[in-house]
């Protein structure tokens, strides 16, 4: 009668439910998808190449500029982690959209 009980309560576990990313009009919420580095910086996707409302260029990365290391240094960690985040950005109609702040939150 227990084994039932432990195996219910251990499929949670076995099988995690996946995070949607959730979009506003200057953030998105989700778990970082994709990394890469520039010349100028790390470039980023959460979830399914989400971007923010107010990125309207059509490119689905995410722009760090190199000078914010320690958002960046947050930010590769929280994707090594599987952590979820949230970006904030700038708004953008050409290039990539600018990330002014991370905040990594608990899944």
């Amino acid at each position: 009668m227990k084994l039932p009980k432990i195996i219910l309560i251990s499929l949670p576990l076995l099988f995690p439910i996946h995070s949607f990313a959730s979009i506003g009009a200057g953030h998105v919420s989700g778990k970082i998808s994709n990394i890469t580095s520039t010349k100028g910086g790390l470039l980023v996707r959460v979830g399914s190449n989400e971007v923010p409302q107010n990125c309207t260029s059509g490119k689905l990365w995410m722009h760090i500029a190199e000078e914010n290391k320690a958002m960046i240094s947050l930010t590769i960690t929280a994707w090594t982690l599987g952590r979820n985040v949230t970006v904030y950005t700038s708004p953008s109609s050409s290039g990539y959209c600018r990330i002014n702040q991370v905040d990594p939150n608990e899944s």
